[in-house]
């Protein structure tokens, strides 16, 4: 009789054992997938933040970057780029989010026109459809300058 309770304790304790370990996954898989949607959000708002904001000329091929300030973004930073594209009278805006201490960036971009204002400052206006998550360049090297 002892025995019988000994061996069905000792079944009990691998089947927690073994529960123990899933769970310590599952909870590692979730911290993960919050980083990133926090990061993916911190790349919207840099996103939407860098086109209100008005830019030096973006004439030339090398990208200019403007820091999100840190009331915009939630946990982690953002910050956004913008550069000529390699089509005539495109730009394209950058932008990265990260979450908490992570290193990891989200990046997303825009595809833009630029309009001059009458203070003499210059902006962006999205293109329709001109939203992506990967570089729209057919050279990506030109994304990761």
């Amino acid at each position: 009789m002892i025995l019988s309770i000994m061996v069905m304790m000792g079944l009990g304790l691998i089947a927690l054992g073994s529960l123990q370990q899933q769970l310590s996954a599952g909870l590692a898989q979730t911290s993960d997938q919050h980083r990133f949607v926090i990061a993916w959000e911190n790349a919207s708002s840099a996103l939407a933040w860098g086109i209100s904001q008005p830019w030096k000329d973006v004439g030339d091929s090398r990208w200019q970057c403007q820091d999100v300030p840190a009331m915009l973004i939630s946990s982690g930073g953002g910050r956004v780029c913008a550069r000529t594209s390699l089509r005539q009278d495109v730009f394209i805006l950058r932008a990265e989010g990260t979450a908490g201490e992570s290193k990891a960036a989200v990046k997303l971009f825009q595809q833009a026109s630029m309009e001059k204002q009458a203070d003499g400052k210059l902006s962006f206006s999205p293109l329709k459809q001109g939203w992506l998550d990967f570089c729209p360049e057919a050279d990506e090297q030109v994304c990761n300058d």
